[in-house]
């Protein structure tokens, strides 16, 4: 559990570094550092209250299956997680559209870009995990082995 915690502080910064390199105008009030900020808020709590718990689902849901080769695990991976992603974004959409009085489909284009955000979104935290734990496992396996032979 703490791990996961920690990746999601580590994809909160990823993200909010990244979202904010495409989005930053010089001229924009906020400045780079603060509109990085005002991102790693809001992106902050998205992964720690629905990133967390979905990305440990995940995981259980996939240990579950067998599969025949690394890439198909790793498409699947994606896909759930996509899924995942797809689904916060979802109900933050629907309940946004809720209080603005407007249909979720009103604007089928805004709807697809939510989608497709919740999708870079939940993908950032499944990547930011591979590297994670790529990291901790070649650190477990240089300590591993014996100073002097």
């Amino acid at each position: 559990m703490f791990n996961k915690l920690l990746i999601a502080l580590l994809s909160t910064i990823t993200f909010s570094f990244l979202f904010t390199c495409f989005r930053y105008q010089h001229n924009d009030g906020f400045g780079f550092l603060g509109l990085f900020l005002s991102v790693a808020l809001y992106s902050s709590v998205i992964y720690i209250i629905a990133g967390t718990p979905l990305s440990i689902g995940v995981d259980k849901w996939h240990s579950e299956y067998k599969y025949p080769s690394k890439i198909l695990s790793y498409l699947a991976k994606v896909g759930m997680y996509s899924i995942a992603g797809m689904g916060v974004m979802f109900i933050l959409f629907a309940l946004e559209s809720q209080s603005l009085n407007l249909g979720i489909f009103d604007d089928i284009r805004v709807f697809l870009k939510v989608m497709l955000f919740g999708t870079i979104v939940s993908n950032v935290f499944y990547h930011v995990e591979l590297l994670f734990n790529l990291i901790l496992k070649k650190k477990h396996k240089n300590t591993s082995k014996p100073l002097l032979n």
